[in-house]
């Protein structure tokens, strides 16, 4: 018995130790592309990157940890080597810039850097210095990689790149670096490159995977793509919402590389594009840059040819928009785009037959990385004497930015108003403030009126164009990017031809209209009566025996006071019409906290002081609840009760990951309360209770179930918030509430138009008294619907839709008119910027109510009839504009005119708000994001009859 049990026990241990659960594959990827990387010269005492891998450099993905570490220990074993932590992303990664060059030079970059700052400020710098601190400065390049963390083989080829630079023992390496700076940005984005390394490792099998749609190559939802936010980096290099760009962009700015190489990847079926771009190009990017793209497109053009490698330059890369990395390009440095076809890990099968591996496609980004830094070394003290020229222009008495002044007006708001301040600051740009008002001269507004006559009220934010980096002042605060007419024929063109576009991103991107403040262009400089921009110092004012406290709520952060005294259980309430107490104007959206409210509140004062002073927002002590004449007074309907907020966010599959990070960014950055982000699978069968605030995302894909439960949750008195594609499917595929997209009204349009005319009209403060009070009855009344002109039918309204459907903008910015006694208006202007692409036309109907409109309504009084737009009319003595900035075709405009931006309806004992767009868009839309908020934070109580119990 004894013997079997011990040759039982035997062969089952030899099973364990000697058996494969999984077969051999019949081919590895490693073996499918043989040549060296590296192939040098190289120190023996310096680590090979094998060995902080636990593969072959290049065939596999590198994790950040990997990365990191071998930064680390590189610059334990070189002195051609420092390495600088500039910034940790959300989730706590460090973010390194690896300066690599000479000893020497290394040794001196506090002083190459002051030169590099001289050589940029052209009103302290005279031409003989210029020329004196040329001489002296070594080359400078920006080399940054795999902004998207699924864009993997930019960050390996970074790794092999700084080895190569610090270990090469080669005459052509350490001869360059004695004349060139070379700053390694290896990992851009290294949260999203963490969870794209992990997806590579679930999805990983015994065999190669060649095939670019499986999971191997796709990733799971959100993909690796994003950061931790789920916000594409590449987009965020002057809005800075971010971590990695808010601690890169400054350090970038100090050194003014004269280059800087982005490398990112595209579709796998694709093969390798570098720059320079096509029209549109930004016309304030100085055409000096252009010039140079191509030589150096060329040069890394002539080393893929002696590779036999495919590559293209330009086609679909334009440089409208100066939001990408290349926002240097304003400065004067020279951006350089690879667009290396993505591998994933193993390869892809390409459509004429061979397989390109992983590594082949890091060799790609090596080799391309290398041409660019020879191409610098011959042309480096060339590129700076066309530099030193632009910097002088930027200053110049005589040049295109001489005589040109942005102004943002004076408001309350100024929590926003700090922000904006620090985003110019971080970029370098000098900003002033008047004391007293100051009178100007044909001041363009941001609707595009010229006042011949303005004042500018003291307090505003003042930004001369005539500055070193007046071209970054144009691109980010003109009202519109100039757009050549061949681009637009050319646009136009492919719309009609297939609907395609040519314009890559946002045709809108200006600052001011983005944040929501009202700013005027000036034409002058304006310099005299200025002082340097201090940022707004709240103040607080909080006495125990105070009646109530209040903040402004014209100031965002009114709403996040709201939000995070409600999360500590006091009871606060909002201010729905202008009040006066105590001395103290109260503007609507007020937030007050009311003692009498909070006699359990234990330190309430105490709670209501800490909360403002962790956001910086000024409160005041309110004495007397007694408002003066027709003033609300605290005890009456204009006080209204808040409901603490359960917010839930649906995420995943169904929904955009850029939507849904965003709306999760905000709700953390804004307000900084509790939340939940949910599966959209939880709608079937989780117990939606818990929450009276549910957020939808731009998304797709619910099934009648899950809308079913929705419906029932609004019913009990939720409030569910739309965005886009949420807000289209809601009102058409579900036709859930009263709201419709515009194509299903048409019908109906007379009734449309009535209830618009009834908004309109109740904004009219004039009346005709005498026929009011006559005692006889008017027998030559006209009515709205009887005196239109060019009234449409309902075949000819299809027509017309269909037509102009193919124009809807792919970003642009249009005149939101907004409801300024609708709650969810709170701190918002008449007139509102919209970001508006093509997104869902709603329209508004019986119980429904539209809180912004597009189009602004104008005076113009040689316009005595009702005029037509499609289904509305505009009525006499007006003009609709809609375009405010970016390009919106005539028939875009007249499609989207007079629609709801924003609605909402009650439902049940609940709420619908739907928005039309995507309202935190890239976490810069600060005006519609307030309205967000407020739905947020307010919605719970004031437009849900009876909230649920959480």
């Amino acid at each position: 018995m004894y013997k079997f049990f011990l040759f039982f026990s035997t062969l089952l241990l030899t099973n364990i130790i000697f058996s494969e659960p999984l077969m051999k594959p019949t081919s590895l990827s490693k073996d499918l592309y043989d040549i060296k990387i590296l192939n040098g010269n190289y120190n023996e005492n310096i680590s090979h990157p094998d060995v902080f891998l636990d593969f072959e450099y290049g065939t596999r993905v590198a994790s950040p940890a990997q990365i990191e570490n071998s930064v680390i220990n590189y610059a334990k074993q070189s002195d051609r080597i420092k390495v600088v932590e500039y910034g940790k992303t959300h989730e706590g990664r460090s973010l390194y810039a690896v300066f690599i060059s000479s000893p020497s030079n290394i040794d001196n970059l506090d002083k190459f850097q002051q030169s590099l700052a001289d050589l940029s400020d052209a009103r302290k710098t005279n031409d003989n210095k210029a020329r004196s601190i040329i001489n002296s400065l070594p080359a400078v390049a920006w080399m940054a990689y795999s902004i998207h963390g699924n864009e993997t083989s930019g960050a390996d080829a970074a790794l092999g790149l700084i080895y190569h630079l610090i270990a090469s023992t080669d005459l052509e390496v350490t001869s360059m670096l004695d004349d060139m700076i070379v700053i390694v940005d290896p990992l851009m984005n290294p949260d999203g490159r963490a969870r794209f390394a992990k997806s590579l490792e679930q999805y990983r099998g015994t065999a190669p995977n060649y095939d670019d749609q499986s999971l191997l190559h796709t990733g799971d939802w959100p993909s690796g793509r994003t950061n931790h936010y789920f916000f594409d980096l590449n987009r965020d290099w002057f809005y800075l919402t971010q971590p990695e760009t808010q601690g890169r962009v400054p350090l970038i700015n100090k050194w003014t590389p004269q280059i800087f190489v982005d490398a990112h990847e595209m579709g796998a079926q694709d093969t390798f594009m570098t720059g320079p771009a096509r029209e549109p190009i930004n016309t304030n990017m100085d055409r000096d840059l252009i010039k140079w793209g191509n030589l150096f497109a060329q040069e890394q053009a002539s080393a893929f040819d002696e590779k036999n490698w495919r590559f293209y330059t330009g086609e679909w890369h334009e440089d409208l928009y100066p939001g990408y990395s290349f926002y240097v390009n304003f400065r004067g440095s020279m951006g350089i785009l690879y667009e290396q076809s993505r591998m994933a890990e193993d390869g892809v099968r390409r459509p004429e037959g061979t397989i390109q591996s992983y590594k082949e496609s890091v060799h790609h980004q090596f080799v391309s990385s290398i041409a660019n830094l020879e191409t610098l070394s011959r042309n480096s003290k060339a590129m700076y004497k066309d530099y030193w020229d632009g910097r002088k222009y930027n200053v110049s008495k005589d040049g295109k930015y001489a005589n040109q002044t942005f102004v943002v007006l004076a408001n309350n708001n100024h929590g926003r108003m700090n922000t904006l301040a620090e985003k110019l600051n971080a970029q370098g740009i000098e900003i002033f403030t008047n004391e007293k008002t100051l009178s100007v001269k044909d001041a363009l507004t941001q609707t595009g009126e010229i006042k011949p006559e303005f004042t500018i009220p003291a307090g505003s934010m003042v930004i001369p164009n005539r500055q070193p980096e007046a071209p970054l002042i144009s691109a980010i605060l003109e009202f519109d990017a100039e757009i050549l007419e061949s681009v637009l024929v050319k646009e136009r063109q492919a719309t009609l031809r297939d609907g395609s576009s040519i314009m890559y991103d946002t045709t809108a991107f200006n600052l001011t209209m983005m944040y929501g403040l009202p700013a005027v262009t000036v034409p002058e400089h304006l310099n005299d009566g200025l002082k340097n921009w201090q940022p707004y110092s709240p103040t607080f004012e909080v006495n125990n025996d105070a009646v109530m406290w209040a903040v402004d709520g014209e100031d965002d952060l009114s709403v996040a006071f709201a939000a995070r005294l409600m999360e500590l259980e006091a009871e606060v309430r909002i201010i729905d019409k202008e009040a006066v107490l105590s001395n103290h104007t109260l503007p609507r959206g007020s937030v007050v906290v009311l003692a009498m409210d909070n006699p359990k509140v234990e330190k309430l004062s105490e709670k209501v002081e800490s909360v403002a002073v962790d956001l910086g927002i000024s409160v005041v002590s309110i004495e007397s609840g007694f408002g003066p004449g027709e003033l609300p007074d605290w005890g009456g309907r204009h006080f209204q009760l808040l409901t603490r907020p359960q917010i839930a966010i649906l995420s995943h599959e169904s929904f955009s990951s850029y939507d849904v990070g965003v709306s999760w960014w905000s709700l953390d950055h804004h307000l900084g309360i509790r939340h939940s982000q949910l599966n959209s699978s939880l709608l079937s069968y989780g117990d939606l209770r818990r929450y009276n605030t549910i957020i939808m995302p731009s998304g797709y894909g619910l099934d009648e179930a899950d809308i079913a439960n929705l419906k029932d949750w609004v019913n009990e008195g939720g409030t569910l918030i739309a965005h886009n594609s949420s807000s289209r499917m809601l009102a058409s595929e579900f036709g859930m509430g009263s709201v419709r997209q515009v194509q299903q009204t048409f019908e109906k349009s007379e009734e449309y138009n009535i209830d618009l005319q009834r908004e309109i009209l109740a904004l009219n403060n004039r009346i005709n008294i005498d026929a009011v009070l006559s005692n006889k009855a008017n027998i030559e009344l006209s009515y709205p619907w009887e005196s239109r002109q060019g009234k449409y039918n309902q075949l000819e309204l299809s027509s017309r839709d269909k037509w102009q459907s193919l124009f809807m903008p792919s970003g642009a910015i249009v005149a939101g008119r907004t409801d300024n006694q609708h709650w969810l208006t709170f701190g918002s202007p008449s007139t509102l910027p919209v970001l508006y692409s093509n997104y869902p036309v709603l329209m508004t109907g019986g119980g429904s109510k539209a809180a912004v409109r597009i189009g602004e309504l104008s005076q113009n009084t040689q316009v005595d009839a009702y005029r037509t737009i499609n289904w509305s009319d505009i009525p006499p003595g007006n003009d609709l504009n809609v375009r405010m900035s970016g390009l919106v075709w005539p028939e875009a405009a007249q499609r989207i005119a007079n629609s709801a931006y924003l609605t909402q309806e009650r439902y049940g004992r609940g709420q619908l708000i739907l928005f039309a767009g995507e309202p935190n868009f890239r976490a810069a839309a600060l005006g519609t994001n307030r309205l967000w908020l407020n739905a947020v934070i307010y919605g719970a109580g004031l437009g849900a009859r009876k909230a649920i119990n959480p």
